[in-house]
């Protein structure tokens, strides 16, 4: 009697781990078929589009000829976003996360510079291109030219007391030295602060040099990978 018990005991038991066996073959098959299905995504790099707005804050080199009464004064930009980043961060990371990138931004400005008698605004065309260092995946370090062309200005004639300056008539062009730092969030969020040094003088009759500092948010998206 016991040996049938065993014999039936046995018999059970190798049923269950022969059955066990199959049933993990069958999900280790059924799993490689799965793995097999996939096709791992080879783009490294992505190209990003979006929007900013900002504040800025413009200063002016002296001016030699006569006491403007020159001070800091603030104004406001806005324009788009076109940037690429390149590689991977990680192994496992989505395109587009990698160390470099380079960033376009076609920007219109408005400068404010105050004076003694009445401010001097600059309505400009800004294109900084930049190239990004990201120091970890979010922070990043910017530097790069700023191309920067001026539309319009105010006022017409700015009176100094013994003169009169023509700021209408500016039609400036300038190439700025930009440098700064931007925090960019996963989900496209981004801040940045930066300088920008005036490198050429705003007219012959007028041998002043405009720098600004902006502080700016935005938000982009990926448009495409590669």
């Amino acid at each position: 009697m016991r040996k049938k018990l065993f014999l039936l005991s046995a018999a059970f038991l190798m049923a269950a781990v022969t059955n066990a066996q199959v049933t993990f073959t069958d999900e280790e098959n059924n799993e490689e078929e799965s793995l097999e299905g996939i096709v791992p995504d080879k783009r490294k790099s992505a190209v990003s589009f979006g929007f900013k707005v900002g504040a800025n804050m413009s200063s002016m080199t002296k001016y030699d000829v006569a006491d403007l009464g020159l001070k800091s004064g603030v104004g406001f930009e806005g324009g788009v976003v076109i940037a690429a980043r390149f590689g991977k961060h990680t192994k496992g990371s989505d395109a587009g996360t990698g160390m470099f990138g380079v960033q376009v931004e076609p920007t219109y400005a408005l400068h404010n510079i105050g004076t003694s008698s009445d401010d001097i605004k600059l309505n400009c065309i800004e294109v900084p291109i930049l190239l990004k260092i990201f120091l970890t995946p979010n922070f990043n370090v910017e530097v790069g030219p700023n191309i920067c062309g001026s539309i319009s200005s105010k006022p017409d004639n700015l009176d100094t007391g013994n003169m009169s300056l023509a700021i209408g008539d500016l039609k400036a062009f300038d190439i700025k030295a930009s440098i700064g730092v931007s925090y960019e969030t996963k989900g496209g969020l981004f801040a940045s602060l930066r300088y920008n040094l005036g490198t050429s003088e705003l007219a012959k009759n007028f041998p002043c040099k405009v720098s600004a500092a902006n502080l700016t948010l935005g938000y982009k998206f990926n448009i495409f990978k590669f």
